[in-house]
């Protein structure tokens, strides 16, 4: 859904930082929604083994896929969320000129990280494509279904990085350091409360 402007307050953002963020906050959706198929599925196969003496054979299968997809689904809306876990007690009382450069810096190890786990997760599933692999399971789910899905999730979160890398070098260039560092750093109870009222303020009366 729409987002509310950056409290930066530096106007409309790049159309490709829109277009990334977009997709992943519709991935982080999906990944949601992924997790209560997952949980609707595991209770029908609990109820259906107590109450009518069989089971489906493919839950751990089908669960297992849901969850490493929805995980790596949800990696680029968090990241645009600020929702990752951090430690930076240091950096934080650090001067705004070395926190800048150490948030760009760790950017840019996280761009190398999804960048090496990207490339691994889709020359796996190019290979299952290339084999024709099928998992064990009574379905047979060919594996380039679920490892193509899990891919993408790591390929958006290479162009998460990339852009908010983009929006941030701008920034810099700009002389809007401060921006760079509301934008990069990890969420405050501030950001949290702020956050909690624009929520309330947008409900429908």
């Amino acid at each position: 859904g729409a987002r509310p402007p950056t409290r930066d307050g530096e106007g409309a953002e790049p159309a490709a930082w829109r277009l990334v963020r977009w997709i992943s906050d519709h991935a982080l959706s999906l990944a949601g929604w992924g997790y209560v198929l997952m949980t609707l599925i595991i209770g029908f196969d609990v109820l259906a083994r107590r109450l009518l003496g069989f089971s489906t054979e493919a839950t751990a299968e089908l669960t297992g896929y849901l969850l490493a997809i929805g995980m790596t689904l949800g990696l680029a809306g968090t990241l645009f969320d600020r929702a990752h876990v951090r430690i930076d007690v240091l950096v934080q009382r650090l001067p705004l000129r070395w926190r800048v450069w150490l948030h760009l810096f760790a950017l840019a190890a996280l761009l190398v990280v999804a960048g090496f786990m990207g490339f691994g997760a889709v020359s796996l599933a190019l290979d299952s494509a290339q084999l024709g692999a099928t998992d064990l399971s009574a379905l047979r789910t060919p594996l380039v279904v679920p490892q193509g899905l899990w891919a993408g999730g790591f390929v958006l979160l290479v162009l998460a990085v990339l852009a908010i890398g983009a929006r941030s070098l701008a920034q810099l260039a700009a002389g809007r350091a401060e921006g760079v560092d509301r934008s990069l750093s990890a969420r405050t109870y501030e950001d949290e409360a702020q956050e909690t009222l624009e929520a309330v303020a947008r409900k429908p009366s």
